[in-house]
């Protein structure tokens, strides 16, 4: 009579052996979905992060070439100050920048122009060739 026991206790171990594997398959199969959805969001997130990455550099370009416009319309206003009669230091006075600029925009703007190119004479212009002590008040820039 020990044997029917047995092979019950046999029948009934196996029954949770199965249980329990089919339990642990579950887990597993559980677990390996939800480790492809992590892995599908991470490569989203870095898809979003270059593309983001893509259009920052895009704005940055743009920036720079707006930048560059307005540092080039900048220097063409301070050559034509220069062009006008204006000393670069009374330019650089006037502006708040330092002569340095002043004349460092002249000179790009000199050897940008073509050789036989000349600046003509303003018209209407008469500032005479004296020294500044000499032209008084006319001459300087009150701020």
């Amino acid at each position: 009579m020990a044997e029917p026991r047995k092979a019950t206790k046999q029948t009934n171990a196996r029954r949770r052996a199965r249980e329990r594997a089919a339990q642990f398959r579950e887990l597993q199969d559980t677990l390996e979905q939800l480790a492809v959805d992590y892995f599908v969001t991470v490569d989203s997130v870095d898809e979003t992060n270059a593309e983001t990455e893509r259009e920052i550099a895009k704005l940055r370009e743009r920036a720079e070439k707006n930048t560059q416009k307005a540092r080039d319309e900048a220097a063409r206003v301070i050559v034509r100050m220069v062009e006008a009669g204006a000393k670069p230091d009374e330019v650089a006075e006037r502006l708040g920048v330092t002569v340095r600029e002043v004349k460092k925009a002249t000179r790009e703007a000199t050897s940008a122009a073509e050789p036989e190119a000349t600046t003509l004479p303003i018209e209407g212009d008469e500032r005479s060739e004296e020294p500044r002590e000499q032209q008084g008040e006319a001459g300087s820039f009150a701020a």
